[in-house]
This record gives structure tokens, sequence and C-alpha cells, in this order.
């Protein structure tokens, strides 16, 4: 059987397009988006084996959501400040 993903972003460049390939390759598709309330996000990415995070909104997914064994591709276009990092 398929896996049930989730894709996190809705947009024509990568979210629509990556839920229409994942469809054909018989996984079972949720799609979110950053308006998406944030409890219904959350339960989303717990449940799924595959989530692509291409939502353009950094820290929208938090790593504590996805479950153990899952795979995650995330779709980063943002720069963001590493902490651990001296400057």
């Amino acid at each position: 059987p398929g896996k049930a993903a989730v894709v996190v972003g809705r947009s024509n460049i990568v979210g629509m397009p990556v839920s229409l390939l994942l469809l054909a390759k018989d996984a079972s598709v949720q799609i979110v988006h950053s308006q998406t309330p944030v409890d219904e996000l959350e339960a989303a990415v717990r449940s799924a084996d595959v989530v692509v995070a291409c939502a353009g909104s950094p820290g929208l997914v938090k790593g504590q959501w996805v479950k153990e064994g899952a795979t995650v591709i995330d779709v980063a276009i943002n720069a963001v400040d590493d902490a651990s990092k001296k400057r």
C-alpha cells in the first residue's frame, strides 16, 4: 500500500506538483499550508510517513511533530540565522 504523505504548502511551483507526483506513486496525500490551523497542521504531520515542507514559512513544521522513521523533505527557500555559529 502507498504511504501517507503530507505536503505543507500549496504553491504552483512546488506544493501542487509534488502532491501530484506523490499521488502518481500511490501515496495518500494531504495538503496543508500556512493558513491551516496549527492543531490540524500538527495532526497531519504527526500521522504522515512522508512530510514535504514547502510553505515558505521558516519554522512552520516542528521537529517534534515528525514521527520516528518518517521521511522529511525540506524545500527551504528562506535564510535563517544559525544561533549555534559565532559571528
